[in-house]
């Protein structure tokens, strides 16, 4: 029932950023080249604030998380969801997998 219920959540961000969905989980990005990608990602943010509020869907805002990978990253930028600035981390573990950014 779960999936029927985000089965939506893909095309509704489809012209800001990427999701992978695999069960109640998701995955949102964007290739960050420029600042305009910054500031293009955090609309897709806001629109995936703006569907999980719509569909009455409340975000545990402390398990999103901000990852950053590649060569020249600028690690200034600050996301946010529901106006909380999102923790910045270095290394996440997801499904058994460690993913590190440096």
């Amino acid at each position: 029932m779960f999936i029927i219920y985000i089965n939506d959540l893909p095309h509704v961000c489809k012209q800001f950023i990427n999701i992978y969905l695999l069960a109640d989980d998701a995955k949102l990005y964007r290739h960050v080249i420029k600042d305009d990608d910054h500031q293009v990602l955090q609309k897709g943010l806001n629109t995936f604030q703006e569907w999980s509020d719509r569909w009455l869907l409340r975000l545990n805002i402390n398990k999103h998380k901000i990852a950053f990978y590649g060569r020249d990253v600028n690690y200034e930028y600050k996301y946010y969801l529901s106006s909380t600035a999102l923790e910045s981390v270095g290394v996440i573990k997801d499904l058994g997998v460690v993913f590190d950014s440096f």
